[in-house]
C-alpha cells in the first residue's frame, strides 16, 4: 500500500534522516523541506510573470499549504494518529495526506486543461469572425451600388427544398429528444433511488461499527456522511443537465437548424460542459480537503483522486460538434451570399 503515498512518504522519510544526521544534515533537510513547498507558488509567479496564468492557479496556494502540512507529518510519523485520527489506527491517516495532495495536484492540472481548451476556442471563434466579417466587407466593396439583388428561382427552390428537409428532418430529432428526456428521467431516478440506498447503508454500517463512541463523533460523521452521498450525485446530475440542454438545442435545430436559438443553445451547451465538470473537480477536491481538515473528529472518511475520464471525452466530443456546426453554419453564410 506504500505506492499510495509515493513520493511524499518517501520524501518525507528522506528529510527526516537528513534532519538525524547532523546540523548540516538538518539545514539541507530545512531547506529541501521549504523548496519543495513553495514549489508551486514558484510555479504560478513564472506563470503570472509570463501572462500565462488562469483561474486554477489558485490551487497552486492550496496545493503548497498542503505539501507544508503533508510533509511535516510524513516527517514526523508519530503525530499522525494524534491530531489526524480520532482514534490510534496504525498511521492510516497517511493515505488521506497524500490523496488531498494529489487531488490538488491533478485538479489543477485539468483546470488548466480546460481553462486552456477555452480560451484556445475563443480566439479561433474570434479568427473565424474576423475573416467572415472581412469577406463580406470585401463582397460589398466588389458589388455595383446600382445592382439590386433579386432572388432567383433556382435560389427560391434551393431555399425551398431546404425548408423541406428541416420538415423531413423533423420527426428523427423529435424521437431523439424523447428518448434524450427519457434517458435523463431514468438517471434520475436511478440516482436518487441508488443514493438514498446506498447512504441507509453506509449509516447503518458507520452506527454499528461505532456504537461505543461519542455521539459528537456520530453526528460529525454523519454529516460528512451526507456531504459524500451529494458529492457522489454531482457527476451524474452534471450528465442530466447537458441531456437536457442538447435537448433544447435539437428543439431549436429542428425549427431552424442555424438560426440565432440554435447557435446560442449550442453555445450554451459547450460553455456549460466545461462548467460543469469544473464544479465536480472542485467540489472533490474541496471535499477531500475538509475532511482532512476535520479528520481528528470522524469515524469514517472517504478520499477520492478523481480523473473524470468518460467526462473529459464527452467535453471534448461536444466542443467537436460545436466547430463542426460553427464551421457548417459559415459555409452557409457564404453560400448564402453568393447567391
Amino acid at each position: 500500500m506504500d505506492y499510495m503515498t509515493f513520493p511524499w512518504e518517501q520524501l518525507g522519510l528522506l528529510l527526516r534522516r537528513l534532519s538525524l544526521s547532523g546540523s548540516f544534515g538538518n539545514a539541507a533537510a530545512w531547506i529541501l523541506f521549504l523548496a519543495t513547498g513553495a514549489l508551486p507558488l514558484l510555479a504560478a509567479a513564472v506563470l503570472l510573470r509570463r501572462r500565462r496564468a488562469c483561474g486554477a492557479d489558485f490551487l497552486l496556494a492550496a496545493l503548497s499549504a498542503a505539501l507544508f502540512v503533508g510533509l511535516w507529518f510524513f516527517v514526523n510519523p508519530s503525530y499522525i494518529d494524534r491530531y489526524l485520527s480520532p482514534m490510534p489506527a496504525g498511521g492510516i491517516a497517511k493515505f488521506a495526506l497524500a490523496s488531498v495532495i494529489d487531488s490538488l495536484l491533478l485538479t489543477w492540472f485539468l483546470l488548466r486543461f480546460l481553462l486552456r481548451m477555452e480560451k484556445g476556442h475563443r480566439n479561433q471563434d474570434h479568427s473565424r469572425e474576423g475573416q467572415h466579417s472581412a469577406e463580406k466587407v470585401h463582397s460589398m466593396e466588389g458589388a455595383h451600388p446600382a445592382e439590386k439583388v433579386h432572388p432567383t428561382e433556382e435560389a427560391l427552390s434551393m431555399e425551398g427544398a431546404h425548408s423541406g428537409e428541416n420538415i423531413g428532418h423533423g420527426k428523427p430529432l423529435s424521437g431523439l429528444r424523447i428518448l434524450l428526456g427519457l434517458y435523463a428521467l431514468v438517471l434520475a431516478i436511478g440516482l436518487i433511488v441508488q443514493g438514498g440506498a446506498e447512504f441507509r447503508a453506509a449509516l447503518t454500517a458507520l452506527e454499528e461499527s461505532n456504537s461505543g463512541s461519542a455521539t459528537f463523533l456520530l453526528e460529525i460523521s454523519t454529516l460528512f456522511l451526507a456531504l459524500q452521498a451529494v458529492m457522489g450525485l454531482l457527476p451524474s446530475a452534471a450528465k442530466i443537465a447537458l441531456l437536457l440542454m442538447m435537448s433544447v438545442f435539437l428543439h431549436h435545430y429542428a425549427a431552424d437548424p442555424f438560426g440565432p436559438a440554435a447557435c446560442h443553445a449550442m453555445e450554451r451547451l459547450r460553455i456549460a460542459s466545461g462548467r460543469l465538470l469544473a464544479v465536480v473537480l472542485v467540489a472533490n477536491v474541496g471535499f477531500n480537503v475538509l475532511q482532512l481538515a476535520f479528520s481528528r473528529f470522524l469515524l469514517s472518511v472517504n478520499h477520492q483522486i478523481l480523473f473524470p475520464l468518460s467526462e473529459i471525452i464527452v467535453i471534448l466530443g461536444i466542443r467537436t460538434l460545436s466547430t463542426l456546426y460553427l464551421e457548417s453554419k459559415r459555409l452557409k453564410e457564404d453560400n448564402d451570399m453568393f447567391i
